[in-house]
C-alpha cells in the first residue's frame, strides 16, 4: 500500500507539521509514505521511519499562493505518476481534482467561529469555497478532536459517519521535563528570565487570545500579585501588529517578553521552567501546546470553550477566554499553590494521547 501525502504544512514546522511526523513515524502497518514538501523546509522532515520518503517540489514555503495552486493542481497528478492507492493532505486546502480515494485532515472550523481571524477575502474563500467543496469532495474526512467534528457536521452538513476523530498526540520523550543544566544554560544564551508565566503558540489577535493573557498579566502585575516576567513564544499571526502596539504602550511592557519562533528544545525548555502555562484561544481545533507542557511537568490553564476542556480533562484548569477577572484569580490561585495538578494524574491522562495507538486508528480510516 502506497500513500502519497501533501507536505505543504505552513512557513515553519508547527503543530500540524509535527503531528503528522508523529503520526508516520508510529506507523507499524507496512505503509509506504511519499512526502512531497516545499524545497526549502525539507530539511525539517526527519523521519525514523525507514518507510517514509521525503522528496521536495520547487516552491517555497513561504509563498502560500503558489502552494495553494500547486497543491490543487499539481498535487493529484504527482499521485497518479507516484501509482498511489491513497492521497492525503494533511494541511486543509482547495480540493477541486483528484484520482484517487484521498483523505483530508480538517483539523478546525475556527472562521465560524472568530469572524476577524481572517481578512474578509480569506473568510470567503474559506467559508463559501475551500470549506464545503473540499469536505463533500474528500473520500475521507478526519479531524483532531471531538468537538470539530460537531462542528463539521454543524457548518458543513457533513454525514458524521465520513468524520473519523484521531487526536493530536505527545511525543513523551521529546517533550519531558528538560534537565535542569540543560534548561539552564538555553536560558543563559537567550537572556529568558527564571520566573515568568508562559504562552506558547502563533501569536495573534483574537483566535488565540493572547491578549487576554497579557491583561491577567498586566492585573497581576497591577495588585502586586506576583514579580516575575510573561513571555510569548511563537511566530506573529494574524493581528499580531495589535498585539505589538498593545505591549509598547503597556505600563509593564519592559516585563513582556516576545521571542518570535523558537525551536523544539528551546520550547521544551520553556515548558519545563515556566510557573504557569496559559492557553486562552477563543477557539481551537484541538490545542497541542497544553498536551506538550502538561507533559513537560508544567501547570496549565485553557478556555472552557470549544475542544480544550476535552485536551485537558481533569489536570488542567479552564477559564472564561475572556473574563479577565477570572483568569488572573486562576493564575493567582496556581502560582500560590491553592490548586495543582496531580503529576501522576497527568501521566494517567497522557497515556491516551500516545502516538501509536492514535497512528493505528488513523491509518486505519486513511485505508477506508
Amino acid at each position: 500500500m502506497k500513500v502519497v501525502v501533501s507536505g505543504y504544512i505552513g512557513k515553519k514546522i508547527t503543530g500540524i507539521g509535527r503531528n503528522l511526523i508523529s503520526l508516520l513515524d508510529a506507523s507499524e502497518s507496512g505503509i509506504e509514505y511519499v512526502i512531497y514538501t516545499n524545497y526549502d523546509i525539507a530539511k525539517d522532515f526527519q523521519f525514523r521511519n525507514p518507510r517514509v520518503t521525503v522528496k521536495t517540489y520547487p516552491v517555497s514555503s513561504q509563498d502560500s499562493m503558489k502552494n495553494l495552486l500547486w497543491t490543487t493542481f499539481v498535487f493529484p497528478l504527482v499521485v497518479l505518476k507516484e501509482g498511489a492507492d491513497r492521497a492525503l493532505i494533511p494541511n486543509f486546502t482547495l480540493l477541486l481534482f483528484k484520482f484517487r480515494r484521498t483523505a483530508v485532515i480538517l483539523n478546525d472550523l475556527i472562521e465560524f467561529h472568530v469572524p476577524q481571524k481572517f481578512s474578509r477575502l480569506k473568510m470567503f474563500y474559506r467559508t463559501k469555497l475551500a470549506d464545503p467543496v473540499t469536505a463533500r469532495r474528500a473520500d475521507t474526512l478526519i479531524t483532531i478532536s471531538k468537538n470539530s467534528k460537531q462542528d463539521i457536521v454543524k457548518f458543513l452538513h457533513i454525514p458524521p459517519e465520513k468524520i473519523g476523530v484521531v487526536c493530536c498526540g505527545v511525543d513523551r520523550e521529546k517533550f519531558r521535563r528538560m534537565p535542569e543544566e540543560e534548561s539552564a544554560r538555553i536560558f543563559a544564551g537567550k537572556g529568558w528570565p527564571e520566573d515568568f508565566l508562559l504562552y506558547a503558540g502563533t501569536v495573534d489577535h483574537p483566535g488565540k487570545n493572547a491578549m487576554s493573557v497579557i491583561r491577567a498579566f498586566e492585573r497581576l502585575k497591577a495588585k502586586k500579585k506576583y514579580d516575575g516576567k510573561l513571555i510569548l513564544a511563537g511566530m506573529p499571526g494574524s493581528g499580531y501588529e495589535k498585539i505589538e502596539r498593545h505591549v509598547s504602550r503597556s505600563k509593564v511592557k519592559d516585563d513582556i517578553i516576545l521571542t518570535g519562533y523558537v525551536t523544539d528544545r528551546e520550547l521544551v525548555a520553556l515548558y519545563s521552567r515556566c510557573r504557569v502555562f496559559c492557553f486562552l484561544s477563543l477557539y481551537e481545533g484541538f490545542g497541542i501546546p497544553p498536551l506538550e507542557a502538561l507533559s513537560c511537568g508544567a501547570q496549565v490553564i485553557v478556555s472552557s470553550t470549544s475542544s480544550l476542556p476535552e485536551v485537558v480533562g481533569s489536570v488542567g484548569f479552564t477559564v472564561d477566554p475572556e473574563d479577565i477577572t477570572q483568569i488572573t484569580q486562576c493564575i493567582g490561585d496556581v502560582l500560590a499553590g491553592k490548586c495543582r495538578a496531580d503529576e501522576a494524574q497527568i501521566s494517567q491522562h497522557l497515556r491516551y494521547y500516545d502516538w501509536k495507538r492514535l497512528s493505528a486508528h488513523f491509518e486505519k480510516l486513511l485505508m477506508q
